[in-house]
Formats: C-alpha cells, sequence, structure tokens
C-alpha cells in the first residue's frame, strides 16, 4: 500500500471580489503518495496553480487542512513554513527563477547551503553530480542569460533537487519552451522520478501529462475526476496520449 505523503482535507481558498467571495478552491479532499509523479489538469481558470500552491505552503488558504507527512503544515508560522519549503519541498517554475547574477553552479550551491546537515564539500560535490546528470555541466560557470532555455530549466530542476525533497511541485514546467527542450525536461522528470523522487505537477500539455502515473482532473476548483497509468515507457507514448486524450474528453476538457 501506497504512503500518504501530502494531502489536503476540505481545502478551500477564496478571495474577496467588490464586497464578495470568489471561492477559487471549494472543499478539495486530496491525497498525493509517495514515489508518483501526480499531474493536476483542468481547464484555464480552474484553480490549478492556486491548489499547488496552497498544498506546498506557499500560499494560504481560507478553510482546512494541508498535511505533510502527517504533519498538519497549514498550520505552521510563516519562519517554520519557511523552513520546510527548503528542506523538503523542491518548485520549478515556468520561468527558471535563476538569480541572473549568479551562475548555473552557483545557483545551484546557494540552496544547497541552506542544508545546514550537508557540509560545503558535499553541497559541491552533489551540485557537480547533478549538472552532470542534467546534462548542463560543461556550462556550469555561465549565468542563466549566457544558456539556452532548456539548459536553464534542466538547471533549474537540478536546483529544486539539491537538498533531495521530500516532494517536487511543477508548476507548467516546459510552458516556456520549445519542442526538443520540452522532450528533454520531461525526460529528466521521468528520469528523476523513477528513481524515487515524489512530483506533482500542474500542466496543460498532454505531452507533459503521459508522464504521470496518476492524473487529476480540475473543475471550478473541485476534484472531479482522476486516471492512474502504469509507469512510462517511451514505446507506449502514442497508445498512452489516446488514452489520456480520451479521458480528458470525458471530462469535458
Amino acid at each position: 500500500m501506497k504512503k500518504v505523503l501530502l494531502s489536503a482535507r476540505d481545502l478551500c481558498k477564496s478571495f474577496a471580489v467588490n464586497g464578495g467571495q470568489n471561492h477559487i478552491l471549494d472543499n478539495v479532499n486530496v491525497e498525493v503518495y509517495e514515489g508518483d509523479f501526480t499531474v493536476i489538469m483542468g481547464a484555464s481558470g480552474s484553480g490549478k496553480s492556486t491548489l499547488l500552491y496552497c498544498l506546498s505552503g506557499m500560499d494560504g488558504i481560507t478553510s482546512g487542512e494541508v498535511i505533510y507527512q502527517e504533519r498538519v503544515i497549514s498550520r505552521l508560522k510563516e519562519k517554520d513554513m519557511t523552513a520546510l519549503r527548503a528542506l523538503e519541498f523542491g518548485f520549478v517554475f515556468q520561468q527558471m527563477h535563476l538569480v541572473s547574477n549568479l551562475t548555473l553552479m552557483e545557483n545551484l550551491t546557494v540552496t544547497g547551503f541552506l542544508n545546514h546537515k550537508k557540509s560545503s564539500k558535499d553541497v559541491l560535490e552533489r551540485a557537480k553530480y547533478l549538472l552532470e546528470t542534467v546534462n548542463v555541466s560543461e556550462a556550469r560557470n555561465r549565468l542563466p542569460a549566457q544558456v539556452s532555455g532548456g539548459e536553464a530549466q534542466r538547471a533549474a530542476i537540478a536546483r529544486a533537487v539539491i537538498n533531495e525533497p521530500g516532494l517536487l511541485f511543477a508548476d507548467e514546467p516546459t510552458g516556456a519552451l520549445n519542442r526538443k527542450n520540452t522532450d528533454d525536461v520531461l525526460a529528466l522528470l521521468s528520469t528523476i522520478n523513477e528513481e524515487g523522487q515524489s512530483i506533482l505537477m500542474v500542466t496543460h500539455d498532454i505531452r507533459a501529462a503521459i508522464r504521470a502515473n496518476r492524473l487529476l482532473y480540475l473543475e471550478d476548483g473541485k476534484i472531479c475526476g482522476e486516471m492512474t497509468l502504469p509507469p512510462f515507457y517511451y514505446d507506449d507514448a502514442k497508445s498512452r496520449e489516446t488514452q489520456v486524450n480520451s479521458w480528458l474528453s470525458s471530462m469535458a476538457w
């Protein structure tokens, strides 16, 4: 039986608009399992990114609970939540958010030094290993503006996992990339998931969605559908895409 890594209970998120309440998330109940590659899909405006930010503690919730490894993190003070995000969560976004005046290597090591349990030597060795793994080792001393979008995003993924997070959050990580770079980044995400990294990703891209072994569909702030798939294999990509498209059609996507 799979271990529940992260869960939400009756999660609500609302915003005040013109004297009323705009309900973005409406009593969401969801579990994310250890080792899974989980993808959240839904129409534009359905609340996908908001759900991701609420689950990761990047955004506050109106009511309900968010629980990570049996700890109610939605009640943590901001200082404690910041520390938890730094050590337990990794983040990859559509925009890479690499520090522009730091080299790729420095972007990784600065994040790695947040983990005070590791020596500087260990952080440097892991940073070198990860840059080699994501195939940007030769560009490690370049600034983000001096590399391609694909190289920058792969470096951003390496930075996101340098502290060996329990869960990697990804929000449209291929949204700003061309097809070749998209394929490279998706292959990297599949590889790190196969190695045991738990991933929760928001996407509207079918090519990204088929990498998941579990798909959740969000509509009007509620999870209204779920699909499970076997582990991803390149040879099955076409049939997998057909399956996912059929499921999305049934969800009126």
